[in-house]
């Protein structure tokens, strides 16, 4: 019996560690506090990418909205980086006053794309900002000043939060929960502690000569906000969360996009995880405490997986008849549930909390499934399609 008990004795510790810092994260992000506005706010020459993988479908009705967030702002600029666009969009955009940046790659990824966008002529004119999108986000009305806001305050490099378009399928009021937790857990909870904030890929916000600087440094074919932002914190560059910055984003519509996309993010995190783990400990010996808890964060259990294990390691517990075990497990989840409960509002999910609980078995199915995904996206970038949905 010795040896089960060392078997289930593993990943009790793994989640055990893993929920209770996730409950220090939700504790913490319940004591955020908004810093103090500065009284002068210059205004920032500023340029938002768009980088548009075959986004035929969202990409007008994106640019046009984001058009109008910045046409009081002249020296705001937007750009899309077409790969793969059909001539009409392209002439449609151009039309609507939207610079257009045409790439074409054997293999496309983000970081190509930010990358021949930085490179070319467009991109010289002395920016202050680089703010980068998704092909289905839209600003919401209050970017610009907050953005340079926070700019103000001397921040180099800004998350802001991104608010579901979307929420009338269980499978994308679940994404959309997902996706509030993250924010308040891994950037809002992390800021609390005087760490970095996670990236989510959209809505940041970066000094310009520093993304000049970085992005030739990436290579990621997916997951390039874990590369960035692993890049960032062992240079010892902070990563603000701004909530008050927002963009509208669209969830996955389905459950098979769904496990795309987990699969495409649960590969990039462990790859990441096993790259940097080494170098972040040996970082921690000169003081860089955020770059190793940067890389350690990326050790996490998938979101929707994990509390299956703990589920299956307490039944096992008891199966075996270690109340060690059992106690382990048990706390686990517990921990789990209660960082949950404290993040997420009750508006939220308190209407729909009969429709949560019928999809949620479906949504574990498609966790699963995402674990298939993860070799196929090691070599190449996995699109999820997206449609316009007005915000």
């Amino acid at each position: 019996m010795n040896w089960i008990f060392l078997i289930l004795l593993i990943p009790g510790i793994y989640f055990g560690l893993a929920s209770l810092y996730q409950l220090i994260l939700a504790l913490a992000s319940h004591s955020y506090q908004t810093i103090p506005q500065p009284k002068d706010v210059p205004s920032k020459k500023s340029w938002v990418l768009v980088p548009a993988y075959r986004e035929d479908a969202v990409i007008l009705y994106s640019v046009s909205q984001n058009l109008q967030v910045i046409k009081n702002h002249p020296s705001w600029k937007l750009a899309v980086i077409a790969d793969q666009l059909q001539e009409d969009t392209i002439t449609q955009l151009e039309k609507m006053g939207a610079e257009v940046i045409r790439v074409s790659f054997d293999k496309s990824t983000k970081v190509k794309a930010l990358n021949a966008a930085l490179g070319s002529p467009f991109s010289e004119r002395d920016f202050d900002l680089l703010v980068i999108l998704d092909a289905d986000n839209v600003m919401d009305s209050s970017f610009v000043k907050e953005a340079e806001k926070n700019a103000a305050l001397g921040f180099r490099v800004i998350q802001g939060e991104r608010l579901a378009s979307n929420t009338g399928k269980p499978i994308e009021l679940l994404d959309a929960l997902s996706e509030k937790a993250n924010q308040e857990l891994l950037c809002k909870g992390a800021n609390q502690l005087g760490l970095s904030s996670k990236l989510t890929g959209s809505a940041m916000v970066l000094d310009f000569a520093l993304a000049r600087k970085v992005m030739p440094q990436l290579q990621a074919v997916g997951g390039f906000d874990k590369e960035l932002e692993l890049w960032l914190t062992s240079h010892r560059e902070y990563i603000r969360y701004a909530p008050e910055i927002q963009v509208w984003d669209e969830k996955v519509r389905s459950h098979e996009a769904f496990a795309k996309q987990r699969g495409r993010w649960l590969e990039s995190q462990y790859t990441f995880f096993k790259k940097s783990i080494g170098p972040a400990f040996k970082s921690l010996f000169s003081g860089n405490v955020d770059y190793f808890h940067k890389s350690l964060q990326l050790a996490l259990p998938p979101r929707a997986l994990a509390p299956i294990g703990i589920q299956a390691g307490f039944i096992s517990s008891l199966l075996l008849g270690s109340s060690l075990l059992s106690a382990i497990f048990f706390f686990s989840f517990l921990a789990l549930a209660l960082s949950y409960l404290i993040v997420l509002p009750s508006s939220l999910w308190a209407q729909h909390w009969k429709t949560i609980l019928v999809a949620i078995p479906r949504l574990i199915g498609a966790a699963f499934q995402a674990l298939t995904w993860m070799r196929k996206s090691k070599g190449q970038f996995l699109h999820t399609s997206h449609q316009a949905t007005e915000s």
